[in-house]
Order: C-alpha cells, then structure tokens, then sequence
C-alpha cells in the first residue's frame, strides 16, 4: 500500500513538471486584426495544445516507467531493511568489544576478617547463584580426584596491599593443602583493584610452575574478566589448570618446553636488536683499550673473542654475530697499535643471579572448609606448605 502511493505520488510530480515545461502559448493582442487572422489563430491555439496533452501523456508514460523501475525492484526494496540490522548488528559487536569490567561495590574486608566455609567465596559479590554453583561443582571435582585442595576467593579490594601477601595470608589462615602431598591452591581475585593472584603450594610447582600459570591467566582468565566476565574466564582457567593435573608428565614436561621456546623466540625477536648492539658497543669500547694496551692484533682479536661469546651466550643468532664480529675486528685493527708492548693480564666473566624468597612457612595445623570440608567429607588434609610459587596478573 505504502508503494503504491508512492508510485502515484511520483506520477503526478512527474505530470505536473512536464506542464511547466510546455512553452506558454502567446496570444494575439491587436485589436485591429480581422475575423481571419482570429479564427487562424485559434486553429493554431487547438492544434498546439492537442500536441501539449500528447507530450505531457508521453512524459507521464516515462515517469510511470521510471517508478516501476525505482519502486517495483525487489532486490533494492528487500535490501532496504538490512540496512538497519547490519547497523544495529556492528553497534552490538562494538559494545561488547569496549565493555568495560564490573566493578564490585561491596566493602572491602582485610584477609584475617574473611569467612572460608565454602570453596567458593564471593565476598566482591560478582557471582550469579547460577555461577557460583557451577565454580563450586568444579573446585569439588578437583578434590574429589585427589588433585589438590583448591579454594577461590574473591574480594572487592585488598585495601591497599599487596596481593600476593593477601593471598598467602588468607592461605595460611585456612591451611589450604594436604601435610603429605602440599597440594593447596588459592585462587584470588580483587575485582576493584583488577588485579589476581594463583597460589600454588610446593606439591603443584611442578605440574603448575609460575609460567603455565601465568599464561593460564594471559590467555583464559584475564580476557574475559576485560569484558566483565569473571565467571566464565575463572572457569577457562580452572579447566586448564584441571588439565595440567590429570595430564601425563612427560607430555606435560614437553608442552612447557615448546611453549617456553615460542616465548623465548618471541621475547628474542622483540629484544635482541638493542641488546646486541649494546654487547657492540661495550666489546668496541673496551676493543680500543685493548688494542693500545696489547697491540693492534692481539687486542683485537681479544676484543672480537669476547664479543662473540657474549653475543652467543646471550641467544644472538650465529650468523649475525659472525657478521658483527668481523666488522668489529677490521674496525680494530685498522686503527693501528698504541702502545705495543706485550702484557697479560686475567679476566673472568661470571654471572650473578638472584634468589627471590618469599616469605612462606608450612601451613601448620589441620583445618578445612566448614568444619571438615565439603560436607563433612574432610576437605582439609592439615597443613599444606607454601613457598612462594605461583603467578599474578590485571586487566
């Protein structure tokens, strides 16, 4: 009905145009003309506007054509709609991509004020019943194996401190673990603060070392809790922690090495460029020392040897550093001798590392959820110990 009225519209405006354009006629204004000249002129008046109305007939014709073809092609008229709907599909997709993370408005609650009867505790409140219930189902699944004694807790801020030793507080308060097998695992959240820790006890170091744990949290956790998610990604990452524990550990041992050798070509790829040109040009300092200390070839030769085994300890590829290196050692030694003489000399390069202690302690004593566990099945083995292992990470 709508297209119809429009084609009819059109038509009229189409009409109407035509007899604008349609020349005026010009009428004989002399009063001395005779009764001749009148009635040849309104001969001439009859056919001009006989051949008008054919004109504005024909052009009205055209225009009914041009509407058919406008108004009367489904595939135009069919697409119209989705016009809309593409739009309004693209704003949808665009929303969910700039979501922002929920915040908890709940009171925040220091570590040795929290209540742990349940394996599941959402003191941020950002748990559905439904959501809850389904974390709870697989952190039971998990002690129901045997795998480890694994808590969740989430909190709306840790009030300003850290949240590692808010983790191994509230751990060490609720003796999160087995004595024997040391197989606690606390995962905390601090909604408001976007920030989380998994702490591991030393019975899961192994099958859950820092780096596994930290890209369970880069790649499952924290991408959904980026879109408000905290559910669904706490759930991604207890599957794959699930995995990790039930996994054979030779495939395990194997799986970590490639995923250790893909991190170190990708940090390798990002880093070696300014680290090796650094080595370059300590090697070119201490070159030009040495090169006035020990003679032009034996300092350069010194000078390149470090050089190379600096470069190559560090990761360089071995092409590069050959290529470096004989640049280095023509740069050198064409710079001439400075002093000559003959001297020797001892170095020693050695590496320092550094140990990190966290502060840990056994989790003394014998303890559990809700007095014994879930559901008087003896959750808590009693006293599971903690030194330190596990990962964090924000959004």
């Amino acid at each position: 009905m709508r297209m119809q009225k429009l084609k009819r519209s059109w038509s009229i405006l189409s009409i109407i145009g035509a007899a604008l354009l349609v020349t005026p006629v010009s009428f004989a204004v002399d009063g001395e003309s005779t009764s001749a000249t009148s009635s040849q002129s309104s001969q001439q008046l009859g056919d001009q506007s006989v051949e008008d109305l054919v004109a504005i007939a024909k052009a009205g014709q055209q225009n009914e054509a041009i509407n058919d073809a406008i108004f009367g092609n489904e595939a135009i008229t069919d697409n119209l709609p989705n016009i809309g709907e593409t739009g309004s599909e693209e704003s949808s997709q665009a929303e969910v991509a700039t979501a922002e993370p929920r915040q908890s408005t709940a009171q925040g609650v220091d570590s040795d004020k929290l209540i742990l009867n349940s394996p599941v505790v959402d003191q941020a409140n950002v748990f559905t019943p439904q959501e809850k219930q389904l974390l709870t189902q697989r952190l039971r699944h998990i002690y129901d194996q045997g795998l480890a004694q694994a808590a969740l807790v989430t909190v709306p801020t840790t009030n300003g401190m850290d949240i590692f030793q808010y983790s191994l507080q509230v751990a060490e308060k609720w003796q999160l673990g087995n004595k024997d097998t040391d197989d606690g695992l606390l995962i905390l959240v601090s909604v408001n603060d976007r920030n989380m820790y998994i702490l591991s006890g030393y019975g899961l170091e192994g099958v859950l070392p820092d780096a596994a744990l930290n890209r369970i949290i880069d790649e499952e956790i924290t991408p959904s809790f980026k879109q408000g998610d905290y559910a669904g990604g706490l759930i991604k990452g207890i599957n794959r922690i699930e995995e990790r524990l039930v996994a054979d550990p030779d495939v395990l041992a194997q799986s970590d090495a490639l995923a250790k050798e893909r991190a170190q070509a990708q940090n390798q790829a990002a880093g070696d460029t300014p680290s090796l040109f650094g080595t370059f040009l300590i090697a070119l300092i201490f070159g030009l020392f040495l090169t006035s200390a020990l003679g032009r070839i034996l300092g350069s030769f010194v000078a390149t040897g470090g050089f190379a085994l600096m470069a190559l300890s560090a990761g360089a590829g071995l092409f590069t550093t050959i290529f470096m290196a004989i640049f280095l050692w023509l740069f050198l030694i064409s710079r001439g001798g400075g002093g000559g003489g003959k001297g020797g000399g001892k170095g020693g390069r050695g590496r320092r590392g550094g140990v990190v202690v966290f502060p840990g302690g056994g989790f003394g004593g014998g303890g559990g959820f809700g007095g014994g566990g879930f559901g008087g099945g003896g959750f808590g083995g009693g006293g599971g110990g903690f030194g330190g292992g596990g990962a964090g990470g924000s959004w």
